[in-house]
């Protein structure tokens, strides 16, 4: 891996030029990564009303927040990564498309009670009034205007949403200045160090987690916190699984691979003819050939 090293004081040029850096890199992973993400996230009807876009956006706010978690947990040369200032020279998770799997089975696999959406959605936004979303129709909204506004035309919102917004709530806590830059979440422009230090308040909710998330009545307190607990555990393990899985490079139609997958790369996987192993695993330990012999 590759990791951002501090530049030594007292050198004008090379901070210079280390702010050039970080500049035109923002200006990179805006322009590079938004239309990599819309394409599937906006796909819409043709004439998409105002609740269909807003459902997009948040889609893809979700898609942009998991891919900052698909670097985290398996970097690779691309601009998420780069951005967190640990990255391979290799394709990793955002490659493999981790940020459409992760949404996926957060949406279809682990439920939430709408009445407890609606809820933590409301309390949530609250937080991140400072976040603009744009609709693409040359409408600008901050992130908590637009969440009342879909919350009172819907029931609930999708799990991936309302974890991208705790997220990205935690990210502004560990690091405030993450409410401007590139992409569109605060998780995805913080650091890998701050990355995990919002993965940790999540494995064990104090006081942060629990302010970001608002008044939750008694009776469902412990299933909240249940809830934050498993996603805690759950989302590097499915992050990491996403990543070396098929998932992204197969048809579900045809039942066959559109492309070699990243994980197959990843892991120096050869599906094609006899693999015959490495000569490293050849023969027993100390040329024993029975177990009589240990």
């Amino acid at each position: 891996m590759h990791n951002a090293s501090p530049l030594p004081e007292g050198v004008p040029s090379s901070l210079a030029r280390r702010r050039f850096n970080t500049s035109a890199l923002g200006a990179a992973c805006t322009a590079a990564t938004l239309p990599a993400l819309s394409g599937p996230a906006l796909a819409q009807s043709a004439n998409p009303s105002r609740v269909e876009r807003l459902q997009a956006m948040f889609n893809l706010l979700a898609r942009d927040t998991l891919a900052g978690v698909s670097a985290f947990a398996v970097p690779g040369s691309d601009l998420y990564s780069l951005w967190q200032g640990v990255s391979t020279f290799r394709v990793g998770g955002v490659a493999a498309r981790n940020d459409a799997f992760l949404t996926f089975m957060f949406d279809n696999y682990l439920p939430l009670p709408p009445p407890l959406g609606g809820t933590l959605g409301t309390s949530l936004g609250a937080s991140l009034r400072g976040v603009s979303l744009s609709l693409g129709d040359g409408t600008t909204l901050n992130l908590g205007s637009a969440l009342t506004e879909l919350l009172n035309a819907t029931d609930s919102l999708p799990l991936s949403t309302l974890l991208a917004l705790l997220l990205n709530v935690l990210a502004l806590t560990v690091q405030p200045a993450s409410l401007v830059g590139p992409f569109l979440s605060p998780f995805s422009r913080l650091s890998w160090k701050n990355k995990a230090r919002v993965l940790e308040l999540l494995e064990n909710p104090g006081p942060e987690v629990m302010r970001a998330m608002g008044p939750i009545p008694d009776p469902l307190l412990k299933t909240v916190i249940g809830y934050v607990q498993l996603i805690a555990i759950g989302l590097l393990a499915f992050a990491g699984f996403g990543s070396y899985s098929e998932w992204a490079a197969l048809d579900p139609a045809t039942r066959t691979l559109r492309s070699r997958p990243v994980g197959w790369s990843l892991s120096k996987y050869q599906p094609n003819g006899p693999v015959e192993g490495w000569d490293d695993f050849k023969g027993y330990y100390q040329n024993r050939r029975s177990a009589s012999d240990a």
